[in-house]
């Protein structure tokens, strides 16, 4: 007995760390967006976490894209795709200078998307030899982001767990795919700049975009990639019903942020998992933030696709920023502006995240991308967003309604209201006091965003896959999942019992009507 104790009690701790090791050395694919710099980055810090935890992580893109997107951490499989990705780019800068576009070429340019996309996949599964070096490495999962359907199609091709990554998906598939209902009386859709707290007319908008564009959008990404999923996934197979198997949903949303809604149990919120430590600044960068005396520092940046802008825009920010007492580090491109006061620095890339958890930062001009907001809500910097397209107008929605900045229109705004906004987010202790408080709230988590989103990443390697929290919804038919089929029954029931009534007294009131003649007519 004296020895069998201790053998139990090794054994049992044995089990423990056993079950605490993580699916180390498991192969793991990313299919990132061809384009979408931004969605590149957050799925690449997944990539790297993962690699940290001993995983072997290959990402999945065209030729052409290596020389922008090539990492020491992640080995590359690449595929020719014939020009594909440079019109898909050059799409995307058109949408980004949406304000300066017709409706009509802004529609135009948001259909060619799919249309160039699903070409890109078309020539991904026409490279065989590729295809089959994917199906020989046996990946323990496929890591896609469902802006590429593509992604859901590989994943479903080659039979292995499928995890989606994304912050909102402008074509709603995920809706209809997850099954989760999303009631637009207190849901504002991905593309209004709405709250929670929507009036009449915001909420019959509401009602109104999001039922044409999932309608729209569904027939869109139908037309051009079913014909993909039949033949590399099943005659009877659509996007949406590859899509549909996916096992687990990384939603890139935070309760703080974010509104409530309604979710599923294999969609996981990881919002902030781009967010990283920060570090030093470069020598010379951080003389120029440490000259900025107690004013302290404005970061302004409009992400990775707004680089530059008009010159009479460009002159109208110089003006307004050259009046700010504080020091701005501007990311900028463009010709320098005539008027770009002594007190601004014009960079072509600048570390955001480190400047944003700088003790000298005081505010954050931005283009409201998530990733840029999510930075600024885990360092508490109070935020002026200036919105341009996708997600950012509701995004700036967010930032507004929660008391963490302001919002100003970039096509229109004058040069003293850009400058009254930014200077009223640096007086106004309620903005600085707000964020605090919010990054406080957001960081009191029993796990970091990233460290979730791995835990859930290796949770389904370990079980190959998740398919008991896939909701039953996404198998019915739209009838059943509407309850119409119930309702028809049901007024079936309803009308065949009020016409039984109905006759019965009908017939009573003759009958009795009848015997009253009678008796009348023998008097």
């Amino acid at each position: 007995m004296k020895f069998f104790t201790p053998f139990l009690s090794v054994t049992v701790t044995s089990l423990f760390l056993q079950s605490c090791q993580p699916a180390v050395g498991k192969k793991v694919l990313l299919v990132p967006v061809p384009f979408a710099e931004s969605h590149w980055m957050a799925q690449a810090s997944l990539g790297r976490a993962l690699v940290n935890r001993g995983h072997v992580v290959t990402a999945l893109m065209s030729a052409d894209s290596l020389a922008e997107r090539r990492s020491a951490e992640f080995l590359f499989e690449t595929f020719d795709d014939h020009g594909t990705r440079a019109r898909l780019k050059a799409l995307e800068s058109q949408v980004s200078n949406a304000a300066e576009m017709s409706l009509v070429g802004v529609i135009q340019a948001v259909s060619m998307l799919p249309l160039e996309m699903a070409k890109h996949c078309d020539f991904l599964f026409g490279d065989g030899e590729l295809l089959q070096r994917l199906r020989e490495s046996r990946y323990g999962a496929v890591v896609t982001d469902p802006f590429f359907p593509c992604g859901a199609i590989l994943a479903a091709h080659l039979r292995v767990p499928h995890v989606v990554h994304l912050r909102s998906n402008p074509y709603r598939i995920d809706l209809a795919a997850t099954g989760v209902p999303q009631p637009p009386a207190y849901v504002p859709d991905s593309l209004l700049p709405f709250t929670d707290h929507m009036t009449f007319l915001q909420r019959t908008q509401n009602v109104v975009v999001s039922a044409l564009v999932s309608l729209l959008s569904q027939w869109i990404l139908g037309s051009n990639f079913d014909g993909l999923a039949r033949k590399f996934v099943g005659e009877d197979e659509t996007l949406l019903s590859a899509m549909s198997r996916a096992d687990l949903w990384l939603y890139q949303t935070d309760n703080v942020l974010d509104f409530p809604a309604p979710s599923m149990p294999n969609m996981i919120q990881v919002g902030g998992l781009n967010v990283r430590e920060v570090v030093p600044l470069a020598a010379d960068l951080e003389t120029f933030v440490q000259s900025s005396g107690e004013d302290g520092v404005v970061v302004v940046s409009f992400g990775s696709i707004v680089k530059t802008m008009p010159t009479e825009r460009a002159e109208v920010w110089a003006a307004a920023l050259a009046r700010l007492r504080q020091k701005v580090v501007w990311r900028y491109t463009g010709e320098k502006p005539a008027g770009l006061g002594t007190n601004t620095k014009l960079m072509a890339w600048l570390p955001q995240n480190d400047l944003l958890g700088h003790p000298k930062t005081r505010a954050f001009v931005t283009h409201a991308g998530y990733n840029g907001v999510s930075e600024a809500l885990h360092h508490g910097v109070p935020m002026v967003c200036v919105p341009f397209f996708g997600d950012q107008p509701s995004n700036a929605a967010r930032v507004v309604a929660r008391g963490l900045g302001v919002k100003v229109e970039f096509s229109t705004v004058t040069a003293d209201e850009l400058y009254q906004a930014i200077l009223h987010v640096l007086t106004n202790n309620s903005y600085q006091e707000t964020a605090a408080r919010l990054s406080h709230l957001h960081r009191d988590q029993p796990q970091s965003p990233m460290e979730r989103a791995v835990w859930w990443i290796e949770h389904v390697i370990k079980h190959g896959g998740l398919p008991h929290l896939r909701a039953r919804a996404v198998e019915l038919p739209w009838y059943q999942y509407h309850l119409l089929d119930v309702a028809a029954f049901l007024l079936a029931v309803g009308t065949a019992v009020l016409s039984t009534v109905w006759y019965s007294c009908s017939l009573l009131c003759r009958m009795c009507c009848r015997k009253s003649s009678d008796k009348l007519k023998r008097q």
